[in-house]
């Protein structure tokens, strides 16, 4: 007669009593089995979301401080350009790489070149009018507005003047819309042709050529 298989023992519980644990983990394991499954399960679920609000937050953060909003260029902007929010947008870098001075709203007149993606600074702004950027070899001209179609500041445009026998000649290749007023167009222009689009605008014999961006 053959004897049956013997059936797979279990572990036995270690000897002795069970170990202690700190009278807070202790309190703690006694509330838990205490609560009811309900209460449980929310507050693993708590847990859960506190763990993965946690990792989320140190995934962000750099060694260069916490996420900071700013803003920067859309595209490349020109001198002269009046600031709207279509030439800026937020963007979030970390807080000790934003540049000292960064601009909080997209106000103001560009003093100097602002390329796409860069942040916007008070250091892009004139501080001492809108010319205050103006490079030694640049000139502003004003042209009156009534003699001019409408032009917006920023625009690239050529500036061409007229003889008596009306032959036309260009005056200005690379001209920049500084600004525009109710009175008068103001143009950044190459300071050897500043003279001549000046004589041209004052004898009302300029006219005006839109280039490309």
């Amino acid at each position: 007669m053959s004897t049956p298989p013997s059936r797979r023992q279990r572990p036995r519980a270690l000897p002795g009593p069970p170990l202690p644990l700190p009278r807070a983990l202790d309190a703690l394991a006694e509330g838990w089995w205490a609560a009811t499954p309900r209460a449980r399960g929310a507050l693993g679920l708590l847990l859960t979301l506190a763990m993965l609000a946690a990792a989320a937050g140190h995934a962000t953060t750099t060694p260069y401080g916490p996420p900071t909003a700013v803003l920067v260029a859309t595209r490349d902007l020109p001198p002269g350009r009046m600031l709207s929010d279509g030439d800026l947008r937020a963007r979030s870098m970390p807080r000790d790489l934003v540049p000292e001075g960064a601009l909080a709203d997209a106000e103001g007149v560009l003093a100097a070149m602002l390329p796409r993606g860069a942040v916007a600074t008070e250091r892009h702004l004139g501080d001492g009018g809108w010319a205050s950027g103006l490079p030694a070899d640049r000139a502003a001209v004003a042209v009156a507005a009534d003699q001019l179609p409408r032009l917006t500041a920023g625009s690239r445009v050529a500036l061409v003047g007229s003889d008596l026998d009306g032959r036309a000649t260009t005056l200005g290749r690379d001209a920049v819309v500084l600004a525009v007023d109710a009175d008068a167009v103001w143009f950044s222009v190459d300071l050897a042709e500043a003279v001549d689009v000046t004589a041209a605008g004052a004898a009302g014999n300029l006219a005006v050529v839109v280039l490309p961006p």
